[in-house]
């Protein structure tokens, strides 16, 4: 499993980027799409609420560190903690009245994926900057194990960053649109790995960053 540490680090990692927080919907509407199930697709299944569950807080159950607005201090912020009406917020009619991610919700209802959703994206909720694939993969598979032989390296998680949201090899002009895939250099202060034990589970958040906003 990841470590404390490597989430920590994409928490941080995240944080100090402009991302429009809408972009967990377009991971999962993406990943949707292309296995024909944009129809079906909706912000209250249990594979959007994974992403973004984080217990720790004693009134907002969702926390994820992709923020659009307000100052960014390259660490942990009250904002990152959302509430439980998230799922509201990214009905597909809250969606087609955001400014930004409109395109991904109808008038009518429903979701939507235009044939120029990745230039939309990049520019929309990205803001014209990739993001870093180990990031968003150390964040969103906080909570997975990795069966892998060898050694893991940070390689192995955006390989499973592309692995969970669906990129392969025929996506690659798609993810070098988004994302970065470049690792820093090792910092000793934390393995980006742990070994996993059955009885493991997701540990509270408990941070300074606690403020109810």
């Amino acid at each position: 499993m990841l470590s404390k540490g490597a989430v920590r680090w994409a928490i941080d990692k995240l944080g100090a980027q402009k991302l429009h927080p809408t972009f967990v919907m377009y991971l999962y509407l993406r990943k949707e799409s292309r296995a024909g199930r944009l129809a079906q697709a909706s912000a209250s299944s249990d594979e959007v609420l994974s992403l973004i569950q984080m217990p720790g807080h004693p009134t907002k159950p969702y926390y994820f560190p992709l923020i659009d607005r307000g100052v960014r201090s390259g660490s942990p912020l009250p904002s990152f903690w959302r509430a439980k009406n998230i799922q509201g917020s990214w009905s597909p009619g809250s969606i087609f009245r955001l400014k930004g991610g409109g395109w991904m919700g109808l008038s009518g209802g429903g979701y939507a994926l235009p044939d120029d959703h990745v230039e939309r994206a990049f520019k929309d909720l990205l803001y014209d900057a990739p993001v870093s694939a180990l990031a968003l993969g150390c964040y969103f598979l906080r909570n997975d194990g990795f069966v892998l032989s060898g050694e893991p390296t940070a390689d192995d998680i955006i390989g499973g960053f592309r692995a969970k949201f669906d990129y392969p090899d025929d996506a690659q002009t798609e993810f070098d649109r988004l994302y970065t895939a470049d690792v820093p250099l090792a910092d000793a202060s934390f393995s980006w790995f742990d070994p996993f034990t059955p009885d493991t589970t997701p540990e509270p958040l408990m941070t300074e960053e606690l403020g109810d906003v």
